[in-house]
């Protein structure tokens, strides 16, 4: 779940301790995100979640939940909350606990 080329090059630019500290933020900002971007039905606030997780989920290496929220923020523009929005929410919420459990191994293990 996690382009580990992405956090060796975090780690490389920033240092060991200050790339673990950046993962922990990461991880707990995107759960909040994750969060929101599931109890909403507010087209605009889904949006802005996946745009904001999409972004960040790419800058530290989370490629499968990065183009998810990708897919989330362009169909629910165009598309609204429909069923297929519905199910690309329930797999961001799939691979962002994935993702967040590898993470936590990384830290973990550093």
């Amino acid at each position: 779940m996690i382009d580990i080329s992405v956090i060796e090059q975090l780690k490389y630019d920033v240092g060991d301790s200050m790339a673990i500290e950046l993962l922990k933020v990461f991880v707990d900002e995107s759960k909040k995100l994750v969060e929101q971007m599931l109890n909403s039905t507010n087209t605009n606030d889904i949006e802005l979640h996946a745009h904001s997780l999409k972004s960040s989920s790419y800058s530290f290496g989370a490629i499968h939940l990065a183009q998810t929220c990708q897919l989330i923020e362009q169909k629910v523009k165009t598309n609204g909350l429909n069923p297929e929005v519905r199910t690309l929410l329930k797999l961001a919420d799939s691979q962002s606990k994935k993702t967040f459990q590898q993470i936590n191994q990384l830290i973990n293990n550093a």
